[in-house]
């Protein structure tokens, strides 16, 4: 997943903890990142440990940098 530089190496549990919208964008994918717990995954290796489907993870990813990019408005 491509993200802005600040979060690349931020892990998932961090985001989730600053970012509950993220958590939400997540869950509606059915991505489980916010009820499983682990605080070791980075947040930028998310999408492609939880999807193989392309089109899923590229809309998943908009969402989440069009969240992110809202935040510097």
């Amino acid at each position: 997943m491509r993200l802005p530089e600040e979060f690349e190496k931020t892990t998932i549990a961090k985001m989730l903890a600053e970012h509950p919208h993220i958590g939400e964008i997540l869950e509606k994918y059915h991505i489980d990142c916010v009820t499983c717990g682990s605080s070791s995954c980075l947040f930028k290796n998310v999408i492609a440990t939880h999807t193989y489907d392309r089109n899923k993870a590229l809309m998943i990813e908009k969402e989440i940098n069009e969240y992110l990019s809202s935040l510097s408005l």
